[in-house]
Order: C-alpha cells, then sequence, then structure tokens
C-alpha cells in the first residue's frame, strides 16, 4: 500500500520551488511514495512540480481545486495524473441540526452531478464535528447523514484517524462503514499532554503525534484499512515539536515496524 505525506504538514517549509525539491528529494530517501495533492502547486507551475515529482519517483494521491467548475477542476486534476478532487468540510452554520447536514449532502450530490460517468470522484475530508450525535435520530451522528445520503459513485471519503479519535470514534469501525469509499486515509496520531493544545474538554490536553507515539491502535486500523479497500495511506501531522521531517520519519519508520510497508 502506498504511503504519501499531506503538505500541510510541511506548510513552513515549501515557499519556493528549491525547498519543494528538497521536500519531495527527503521525501524519497524515506521511502514515501508521493504526496498528496502535490507539494508545489501554490508556488511553481503545475507542470513543473509534476517534473520534480517524476524526478524523485513520486506520485500524488489527489488533488485539490474548485469543484463547481467541473471542466477546470478535472484538468488540473488531470495533471497530476489522478482522479479525485477533495472537498470543503461542511460549514459552521450547518453543523447544528440534522437539518444543516441533509442540506449539505443535498448540495454535495448537486456538485458531483457534472462528474458522475466521468471516472472522477469527490473526497470529503472530516474533523470531528462531523461526528456529533443527533438525539432526535437516535443518537445517529451528523457523518452517517453524510454517508448515508450522498452519491456512492461520485462522493467518497477520506477519514482523518486523529479526528476520529478526538470525536471519541472507534476509527476502525468508521473506516469499515464505507468500505468502497474510501479511496484515502489520513494517517495521524493522537497523545494526551497537559502542557500541549487546550481543548476545552474538562482539561483534556491533546496533541498531534508521529504515527504509533500517541494511543491510537494501530493494527486494528489497518486491518480496517485492507478490508475497506483503501488505496493511500496519508500521514499527516499539523504540529509539530521536532523537525517535521525528523516527525515524517519517525512515522514511517513506525509503520515499516508493523508491516505496512
Amino acid at each position: 500500500m502506498p504511503i504519501g505525506v499531506q503538505g500541510y504538514t510541511l506548510r513552513y517549509r515549501i515557499h519556493n520551488a528549491a525547498q519543494v525539491e528538497d521536500a519531495y528529494k527527503k521525501l524519497a530517501a524515506m521511502s514515501y511514495d508521493g504526496v498528496e495533492s502535490g507539494l508545489g502547486g501554490r508556488v511553481m507551475p503545475v507542470a513543473d512540480d509534476v517534473a520534480l515529482l517524476k524526478k524523485y519517483g513520486l506520485k500524488v494521491a489527489d488533488a485539490y481545486a474548485d469543484v463547481s467548475k467541473p471542466d477546470e477542476a478535472m484538468k488540473h486534476a488531470e495533471a497530476y495524473g489522478v482522479k479525485i478532487l477533495g472537498l470543503h468540510s461542511i460549514p459552521d452554520d450547518m453543523l447544528n441540526s440534522p437539518e444543516g447536514f441533509y442540506a449539505y449532502a443535498a448540495q454535495l450530490n448537486e456538485l458531483a452531478k457534472p462528474y458522475k460517468g466521468t471516472g472522477f470522484q469527490l473526497q470529503y475530508h472530516n474533523h470531528a464535528q462531523e461526528f456529533r450525535n443527533f438525539p432526535e435520530l437516535n443518537g445517529k451522528a451528523g457523518m452517517a447523514i453524510l454517508i448515508e445520503e450522498t452519491d456512492p459513485d461520485v462522493i467518497v471519503f477520506e477519514l482523518d484517524t486523529h479526528w476520529m479519535a478526538a470525536a471519541g470514534c472507534d476509527c476502525a469501525q468508521w473506516i469499515r462503514k464505507v468500505k468502497g469509499r474510501i479511496p484515502i486515509v489520513h494517517f495521524k496520531d493522537y497523545a494526551i499532554d497537559y502542557k500541549a493544545e487546550d481543548t476545552g474538554m474538562g482539561g483534556v490536553y491533546k496533541r498531534y503525534a508521529e504515527i504509533g507515539q500517541g494511543n491510537l491502535n494501530w493494527p486494528p486500523i489497518v486491518e480496517a484499512c485492507v478490508a475497506a479497500g483503501v488505496e493511500w495511506y496519508i500521514v499527516e501531522q499539523d504540529r509539530t515539536v521536532l523537525d517535521e521531517f525528523e516527525c515524517l520519519k519517525i512515522s514511517i519508520d513506525y509503520l515499516g515496524r508493523i508491516g505496512v510497508k
């Protein structure tokens, strides 16, 4: 299974073409297979970014573009050789009721119509808020509404392990819920540190951790990914204490030790 890196992890290290190339060189040396969305698209022409990726033997898992402009978005994705385009998360003003989730699912289905039958898919990436539960629906989570109410042929899901843990969810269980609709998973550990980020949740202080350095039980998560048909594992660490590349090395080394590579 290919392992990639989410560019957000390296956002402070890739401000120009030379830094992008340095990042690709280091990731390839660590045996990463690719990146999510391409790291250089914001600081150089896409064609130059693609050339650098090829130079270091790296691939791209998906792409981000304005999906409300299908022709432009598909052209952008094709430049990177991918068929998956990222979606925006549900707006805050739609989080407070089941009706908001149903309405957003309907919006996603409208966005998906021009992509139907093209081979392209639109990918929803979660945070914690989608897992809020609604008593009036016997505890159903907002994420379940998005899964059930969106077109399974076009809308797929990129679940994030850290944010599922932050929401109190069983990561493996939710990954299995979207079997066949989850080409990419964000691998991100969840650690507790009394000096770290204040979550406002009764004194529970959590932080983003390197894979294997937090509290997530990774073997069952990996097993669920295999069963669900995941095609890419994308390592992401939103904030780091160590050098970003050192963190990425710790993560991929751990994944190798548990037999992921």
